[in-house]
């Protein structure tokens, strides 16, 4: 671990529910819009805090969505018919799907049905039709062609109105024998909107972004080419990554960072296995300790294996390195996907930042889903080490009752930061992308816990409450450990930010035509910023409609 560039933290801690990079998205809610007399924030926090929950269209779940899927009820809806024994297993812990992959996840739930291996719940029944609807051209064995879809919407918050958009193309290109996937498929995804990004965690030497006339962005979110064959995927272009068992985000490889520019090689080995390896260039970023100063060029690889056993257990491991320097240029031993990125640093006695994950999900009875994930960033193995344990862990468990027809969701979920994760001696090789940590939003030396109850209304509208407790330490991602007596400091680290969310969101979310979601939130922070005895509370509101085409 080592000395990293930091711009420092926010009031309170993240919360963790849905929503990309480009959409006003997943960021720190302890942001206050109407604040108490005991303290006061910049306006620029104002805008902040909405991004704190996927701006409603994908406030419930945090993986990415399927393409052309732009109000993110797909991922949702295959969570939840997973969950409830619907779909049987299809390797969620690695996301994004393809439209292809929802397809077969599809006819697996419909050979399931028909079989009688599960009786599905009236809803249940009704969602995987409207899934069925969704993805009908993807059914077809010959399919070829291409598909747009067009969301103008008008987002509201307490300070503003505007308008903004989103729109998608996909084109697909011959049909595999084997498997309902296409030959060749090409994506594009774009956004539009005048609102704030969120603060970062750490600093950057690129821009994503330029603002336009009326301090609009345009973000061409993903865009990528994809080959496919009967066992393995190579992908070339603009696309998240999400690896995890968590609904929500993950500790490891998340989407709360702006998405990779890479080359992905996906591989299914039978219906039990699948392979995923991917390099990607992250951003730059400067180094200057007072004597020496460059432009540090950095990379991330990284390789997981995923493994479903009955339907009812899905294991996963992988292992990642961040690597960087001055005029750095990619490394091929770390882009070949058959090898050990420990092993190859190790006998190079490189510092590269390797890390590594392991997660599970078992699904004990239909409708109720338990889950857990362990990320080591460094862990002392040797014995008489006097380092700390620089690791990041959740558990969480979802369930369905049964009596109530599964239209009640009930879903907690606990994850834990340590101090010291996600940093890095070497500055160059932090864990963030853009600024951004690439793991859970709550970043270092942080843990919360969330409850929280969704009900599906219709097969089109739902509503969910929620409430959230998060610690933050003062720890940051420029922290390094230097020899401290890390065994005498408490977790959190120092004055601790608490912070306290209670909230509901209702969405309207039909194939074609108007839909709509409303969001409030209460929220309440004790030692804000740190600052022993400071309060702040806030009442936020956010809505949001437009027309799918």
């Amino acid at each position: 671990m080592g000395v990293s560039q930091t711009r420092g933290r926010k009031a309170g801690k993240r919360e963790e529910e849905g929503g990309k990079a480009g959409r006003l998205e997943d960021r720190p809610s302890s942001l206050p819009v109407f604040q108490s007399s005991t303290l006061s924030f910049p306006i620029f926090y104002v805008f902040t805090v909405l991004l704190a929950f996927g701006f409603l269209l994908n406030t419930a779940f945090g993986a990415p969505d399927v393409p052309l899927n732009l109000d993110g009820w797909v991922a949702e809806t295959l969570a939840k018919l997973e969950t409830g024994g619907i779909t049987g297993g299809f390797h969620r812990h690695t996301a994004p799907l393809s439209r292809a992959d929802v397809a077969a996840a599809i006819q697996q739930a419909e050979s399931r049905v028909r079989s009688g291996v599960v009786v599905p719940s009236a809803i249940d029944r009704k969602l995987l039709e409207k899934l069925k609807r969704e993805f009908a051209k993807e059914r077809m064995r010959n399919h070829n062609g291409r598909r747009m879809r067009f969301l103008p919407q008008l987002r509201m918050t307490e300070e503003k109105a505007a308008p903004a958009f989103e729109w998608g193309f996909h084109y697909t290109l011959g049909q595999l024998e084997k498997r309902k996937a296409p030959r060749l498929m090409l994506y594009s995804e774009f956004e539009g909107h005048n609102f704030e990004s969120p603060p970062l965690d750490g600093t950057t030497a690129g821009q994503r972004l330029e603002r336009w006339r009326a301090d609009y962005t345009g973000d061409f979110k993903r865009g990528y080419l994809q080959v496919n064959s009967a066992h393995l995927d190579l992908l070339v272009g603009r696309d998240w990554l999400f690896w995890g068992a968590s609904p929500y985000k993950t500790v490891g490889i998340s989407d709360n960072s702006p998405p990779f520019d890479q080359v992905r090689l996906t591989s299914r080995l039978g219906k039990r296995l699948k392979a995923t390896a991917f390099t990607a260039q992250l951003d730059s970023t400067w180094y200057d300790d007072g004597e020496k100063r460059y432009l540090a060029k950095r990379y991330i690889s990284g390789h997981r294996l995923d493994y479903q056993f009955h339907d009812r257990v899905e294991i996963g491991v992988a292992e990642w390195v961040i690597y960087g320097g001055d005029a750095q240029t990619l490394e091929w031993k770390y882009a070949n996907p058959i090898t050990f990125y420990y092993a190859l640093q190790y006998n190079a006695k490189a510092d590269d930042n390797v890390m590594f994950a392991f997660d599970a999900a078992v699904r004990p009875i239909d409708g109720v889903r338990l889950y857990g994930e362990w990320v080591i960033d460094d862990i002392q193995y040797v014995p008489g080490a006097n380092d700390p344990h620089a690791v990041a862990w959740l558990l969480g468990a979802t369930w369905y009752p049964q009596h109530l027809g599964h239209h009640l969701g009930i879903h907690s979920e606990y994850a834990r930061v340590n101090r010291w994760a996600y940093t890095h001696l070497v500055p160059d090789n932090q864990f963030t992308h853009f600024g951004y940590a690439i793991g859970h939003p709550i970043s270092t030396d942080s843990d919360t816990v969330r409850f929280s109850a969704t009900y599906q209304l219709t097969v089109s509208a739902d509503a969910a409450i929620r409430a959230a407790f998060t610690r933050q330490g003062e720890g940051t991602l420029a922290d390094r450990f230097y020899g401290e007596d890390f065994r005498t400091l408490p977790f959190p680290t120092g004055v601790v930010a608490r912070t306290t969310e209670i909230g509901g969101r209702f969405s309207y979310r039909p194939l074609n035509g108007w839909n709509a979601s409303f969001l409030y939130v209460w929220h309440y922070t004790q030692n804000a910023e740190h600052r022993k005895g400071s309060t702040s509370q806030a009442h936020h509101l956010a809505i949001q409609m437009g027309y799918l085409f």
